[in-house]
């Protein structure tokens, strides 16, 4: 039975559809598929895309075959707006979790990185202090623990300023060129 000559109008086709004639129903498909893809195609710009959501329009509209309508067509565009409503929602929903995963893992293990250098650079330095001969290591440890200047150490300490100055200018020294020591190897690990 040619159901496109005999039912024109889609009031029939939804009847005959509704008591149980499945090829009612391909009636309306091979009907508003290209409606629907084309509308879908203006709001997606991808073809694929826009055959994918007129199906689901189109699978949607067979499960709820129950509901009274007028107007098949515009049932079906608000079906299939919901469609692309949805998709979109859940492109931009994914986009937004990516970014935030993108944000916030590079940060974590840039500083996970940078925490350990840290740590390691740290127990370097504390060991290149500790290896100072004992005078030098105490006028460091004085001026950088205690934060005293070079004028109280040397009262401190019995000494003159302008050893204090020397023993200074030897600690940096040695402990620049103990973490520079470092920081090269470091780098080509």
């Amino acid at each position: 039975m040619n159901y496109t000559g005999t039912h024109r109008d889609d009031q029939s086709l939804l009847s005959l559809w509704k008591s149980g004639d499945e090829t009612a129903f391909a009636c309306l498909y091979r009907r508003y598929f290209p409606l629907l893809v084309t509308t879908a195609y203006q709001k997606t710009k991808d073809r694929y895309l826009a055959e994918e959501l007129a199906q689901e329009s189109l699978l949607a509209f067979y499960y709820k075959k129950e509901y009274q309508l007028d107007n098949v067509a515009a049932y079906l565009q608000v079906i299939l707006r919901h469609k692309t409503y949805d998709h979109f929602r859940k492109v931009l929903v994914r986009e937004q979790h990516t970014t935030q995963a993108a944000r916030q893992q590079p940060a974590t293990v840039e500083d996970t990185t940078q925490q350990l250098y840290r740590t390691d650079l740290l127990k370097a330095l504390q060991q290149k202090v500790q290896a100072l001969p004992d005078q030098c290591r105490t006028v460091f440890l004085l001026s950088r623990d205690q934060h005293m200047s070079n004028h109280e150490i040397a009262h401190t300490l019995g000494i003159s300023v302008n050893t204090v100055e020397q023993h200074m200018r030897k600690a940096l020294k040695r402990l620049r060129e103990g973490i520079l020591l470092i920081l090269l190897i470091s780098l080509y690990k």
